[in-house]
């Protein structure tokens, strides 16, 4: 199930992280103090399924748990 921004954002928020900036482009850096990585904002469009595994794997949770939150 692809997620859009405000769903990632939500469920990121709810685990500690933030938002750092948002620069010129599309992208917008959350870290948690320690992990920092961009999450593309693109309007309407969802997050591509490569992104969210690619997000799942650098906060270390399982889809699982990602969409239980």
């Amino acid at each position: 199930m692809p997620y859009s921004f405000r769903e990632i954002e939500r469920r990121l928020k709810k685990i500690g992280y933030r938002i750092v900036r948002q620069g010129k482009g599309s992208h917008v850096i959350f870290s948690n103090g320690h992990i920092t990585f961009p999450v593309p904002r693109h309007g309407g469009n969802d997050i591509s399924p490569g992104v969210e595994r690619k997000i799942l794997k650098l906060i270390g949770m399982k889809a699982e748990e990602f969409r239980a939150l």
